[in-house]
Parts: C-alpha cells; structure tokens; sequence
C-alpha cells in the first residue's frame, strides 16, 4: 500500500477562470449531469422556521446563447422537509435533500428525514417516489455498476450502505474513529472505474474535549479520503491533511479533485443567538477547490475564497460547485466588505 498523499501547508496555485452561474438558491447540494447537457440541482431548502418544506429538485437546461450559462431552474418537486441543524450543532447545518446520482437508467435523489424518515427518491416520478427508506443521515448517492447496487454514506453512524434490488439497506463498512477518538463523518462518495474501489470524504467530527468550544471544537487538517472495497470492506487512506472535505470528483484523466469547507472554525451559533453577523462556525469565504494528481502526487489549488462549497459536479470542460450553507438571508461577514445575506449558489470553474 503506498504512504497517503498529503496536503502540503501551501499547495501550488492554479487559479482557473471562474463564474457565478446560478444565485439566490436555498442550500444548493446535489447535481447531475444529463445526456441533453442539463443539470438536476437538489436544495436542501432555507432552513427557515416559517419554511419548513422548501426544499426542491430543478433542472437548468443550458443556454443556447452562452456557452456554460443555464436558463432559469424549472422546478420539477418540491415541499420536501429542510431541517435547521443550528440548535444542536451551533453552527450552520440544514438537513434535507442532499444529492442526486444516476445510474442504470434511473436517477435518484437521496433525502434525510428524522420525523417522517429518511429516503431515496426515484426522479421518474411524479412527485418522486421512495424507492429506499433509511434511518438517519443519508448523504451522498453513488451506482456501482459491478455491483449493480445503490451506495450511499450516512454521517451519523459513520457507514457506508448498499440498497437491495427489494430495497433493504444492508452495511458494508463501518468507519472506525479517527486519531483523535472523533467520529470520521464520511460526506461524499464516488467510484474508482479503475479499483473497482469508492472513495468517500471524510469529514472528521467534532472533538468534544473543549465545552468553551462547543461547535467549533474541530481538530485542524484532520479530514481524509480514503478508498473502500465494498466487496471486502478494506479501507486505505488515500489522502491526509484535508480542511474539512466534502466534495469529490474523479476528473477524465484520473486526477482526483477535493473540495474544502473551509480554512478554520470560528464563532459559532450558541443557543441565545438573536441574528448577528457571525461566521456560524465555518469561516465564510474561505473554502477551496483541490486538484490531487494522485500519480505524481502533486496537489494544487484551482479556486478559493468559496463559501461553504459542498459538491460538485463534472461538465465538459470544467467543474460546478455548489456553495452557501445555512440559513437563508442571514448576515455574513465578507473578507474585506460589509455583510452580505447568506445565499445558495453554483459556481462553474474552468478545467
């Protein structure tokens, strides 16, 4: 096995064009590309006690008057559950829909739930119809097409799971803590064509060791990639010294892009919270997007200064992030400028 790849302090520059494509979205997660070039967007929704079901499923067909532009979204569902997690995290955290993949001909869209329960959505229907139902967390959604099997990670018991044709989740692997005794909190999974492998993000939880800071109490560069067989359950480390990771993509050439939440943690939301303009946990403006070649083991920096990026999506050419996690509206504090509302986006960076 060889030695992880780790992130060194300064990885190399290599800043790519870049454009804001889409704004105003509520809690953008999940996109898939489709064969006609058009883009499935899965919105946890905004988090907003007056809102609780505003979490929606779009498609943005592409302009054809700008290359890499999209039309406004078309809702195809929406009135699905978006859970404000600030209560209990102290930070900014809404649950909900969070990914769609597809594979086999079908397209799902995973959805958490902790009062009606959890559930895998079939976007051949309408409105979607559950095809998998789950307790917990689920996050990202992946086919395995050696398998032919649906896996997804689930954050809150630190699994990776496999849905049955007749729609029992059965567990492949149970992540074991990190170094530090914290949970490994896996985010995103996608498959390796050439291990026949899934590599899943881990996230690194919360320490709990320091209750002055409750909600930040992260242990820095803590977060890694590593590669499962889901055959075996043998689990590598591929990659160390991560920020909080979250999304990943497997570029054409084999090189591995990682996404960063962000930099550090700061000021987190406590219980008697009332609005202000505060950080909520995650510095905003302050994420990154990474390029592992993991051949030459070089890693460099495509894009930074994101807000709170969380997943990404190949298209020809280029990548697109999607950003801004938390309640809709509220005040964000700006590196060098006044506040700003807290906003969904989607950002397209060039390859």
């Amino acid at each position: 096995m060889t030695a992880p790849l780790r992130i060194p302090p300064r990885p190399r520059e290599d800043l790519r064009a870049h454009t804001v494509i889409r704004e105003n979205l509520l809690n953008p997660r999940g996109l898939c590309l489709q064969a006609d070039g058009s883009l499935l967007l899965a919105e946890a929704g905004s988090g907003r006690p007056d809102q609780p079901f505003s979490g929606r499923i779009s498609r943005l067909r592409p302009d054809p008057r700008r290359t890499g532009a999209y039309l406004m979204p078309e809702t195809l569902a929406h009135g699905f559950r978006s859970m404000n997690m600030q209560a209990r995290m102290l930070r900014d955290e809404i649950l909900g829909l969070s990914d769609i993949a597809c594979g086999a001909g079908r397209c799902l869209a995973s959805l958490t739930d902790y009062v009606e329960g959890s559930k895998v959505l079939d976007l051949a229907c309408s409105p979607p119809e559950p095809v998998f139902h789950s307790r917990g967390n689920l996050n990202a959604l992946c086919y395995h097409p050696t398998r032919h099997r649906w896996l997804a990670v689930k954050p809150d018991s630190n699994q990776l799971v496999e849905f049955s044709g007749t729609g029992d989740e059965r567990v492949l692997v149970e992540l074991p803590d990190l170094g530090q005794d914290q949970d490994a909190v896996p985010v995103t999974l996608v498959y390796e064509p050439s291990t026949g492998a899934m590599l899943i993000s881990l996230f690194s939880g919360e320490l709990h060791q320091d209750p002055s800071r409750r909600g930040i109490d992260f242990a820095d560069q803590a977060g890694q990639v590593i590669r499962v067989w889901p055959e075996s359950g043998h689990s590598e480390v591929l990659i160390e010294g991560l920020q909080l990771p979250t999304g990943l993509a497997l570029t054409p050439t084999g090189q591995l892009l990682v996404l960063e939440l962000c930099d550090r943690l700061l000021q987190p939301l406590l219980t008697d919270w009332d609005g202000e303009c505060l950080h909520g946990g995650f510095a905003r403006f302050s994420g990154r997007l990474l390029c592992c070649n993991l051949q030459t083991r070089e890693v460099s920096i495509l894009a930074q200064g994101l807000d709170t990026p969380s997943n990404l999506c190949l298209v020809p050419r280029a990548v697109l992030i999607s950003e801004g996690m938390g309640l809709s509206g509220r005040p964000l504090p700006t590196p060098d400028g006044p506040p700003v509302p807290l906003t969904g986006r989607l950002r397209r960076v060039e390859l």
